[in-house]
């Protein structure tokens, strides 16, 4: 079983994209105490396994300190790079910083490949393009890593969710120099499910909060595309109410009883559409995500659904509903994780079953 070090581990989301995939997290760091508790405690009912995940600010982490492993997964903050705060200070940024964090535990400690997750404007925007991006693929490939980089979207995968992000997936250059002399393949990119599904579809715009609409027929017509439908995940209501986390804030706002179905064009109180993906799940900097029938907004459950996380997947009880949203709007879609491990995984499989027979 490969080990792997989790940095910034968040609630977990895609730690168990890989553990699902057969890895093993031998250790993890991550600053907020509330991500750490979602995480060990999910890891500790579902996995059987004591949490491995501390409280710590990774940028004091010595890298020497970090147990040896075959891999290290994480996704520094992006606040800094993120379009959406007006900031926007890039590498500058307090939390922009971490970038070099990720990359001196790699400098250190070497491991066989690593997987960097981050916002897509750390590519689209020049600015973050330029000083951050470029010059961290530039170290990886001086230290000795042969880098895979792309901008993945979950909604081209199955997942109901417009959400572009960076990725950057690198294994040591003599791990691929060593398949490719024995005619193995390289490191490939799960194959997408859909091919831009949002350009390629007719997808549904706008009907008047509380229509009623031929669910069956429109289930009908969409044929595969369905299941990038938020009604995919989340449009059986009598399913959702005997799952648990199906809370949400109360709604105070008349706008939750008079904006349209599948009005999303502003910042905040997004109605979502039955028949259309949703957008970015972030809900925080007062953005409100509204259910699509119902007048409030969506549960800690559905939204978790929405990133595909599994149902297993409970928060403690008494978090606050503020601590299990920011945690969700952060994670990775747990099934891309998946996805990305198992490629991931047949590279390694691949490359030590190589090693082993070269031995005999």
């Amino acid at each position: 079983m490969y080990k792997l070090v989790s940095l910034f581990s968040g609630a977990g989301f895609m730690d168990i994209g890989f553990v699902e995939a057969g890895f093993k997290i031998i250790k993890g760091y991550e600053l907020n105490p509330e991500f750490v508790r979602a995480h060990n405690y999910n890891f500790n009912q579902h996995f059987k396994e004591n949490g491995n995940v501390e409280v710590h600010d990774i940028s004091k982490v010595p890298a020497n300190t970090l147990p040896k492993c075959h891999g290290i997964i994480g996704g520094p903050p992006c606040q800094d790079f993120s379009a959406g705060n007006s900031n926007n200070t890039g590498v500058e940024g307090e939390r922009g910083r971490l970038v070099w964090d990720f990359l001196d535990k790699i400098k250190v400690r070497k491991p066989d490949f690593f997987v960097f997750e981050n916002v897509a404007t750390l590519y689209k925007r020049k600015k973050h393009r330029t000083e951050a991006l470029e010059p961290l693929l530039k170290q990886f490939d001086e230290l000795g890593y042969k880098t895979y980089f792309n901008v993945l979207n979950a909604l081209d995968y199955g997942i109901p969710q417009d959400r572009s992000r960076v990725f950057i997936v690198a294994f040591k250059k003599d791990i691929i120099k060593k398949l490719l002399k024995y005619g193995s393949n390289e490191f490939e990119w799960p194959k997408p499910v859909f091919n831009d599904p949002k350009k390629n579809i007719m997808w549904s715009k706008k009907d008047d909060f509380g229509s009623s609409l031929n669910e069956s027929k429109l289930i009908k017509e969409l044929g595969p595309y369905y299941q990038l439908t938020v009604h995919s995940r989340i449009g059986n209501i009598a399913e959702m109410e005997k799952l648990n986390n199906q809370v949400h804030f109360k709604p105070k706002s008349k706008k939750f009883l008079i904006i349209d179905e599948g009005d999303d064009r502003r910042k905040s109180f997004k109605r979502l559409h039955r028949f259309r993906y949703s957008p970015t799940v972030a809900y925080g900097n007062n953005e409100v995500h509204l259910h699509p029938t119902l007048p409030r907004r969506l549960t800690v459950r559905e939204s978790l659904r929405l990133q595909s996380v599994p149902d297993w997947y409970n928060f403690p009880e008494d978090m606050t509903l503020q601590s299990m949203f920011k945690m969700i709007s952060n994670g990775v879609p747990t099934e891309l994780a998946n996805k990305i491990a198992i490629s991931v995984k047949e590279v390694l499989d691949n490359y030590f079953e190589i090693k082993d027979k070269s031995k005999v």
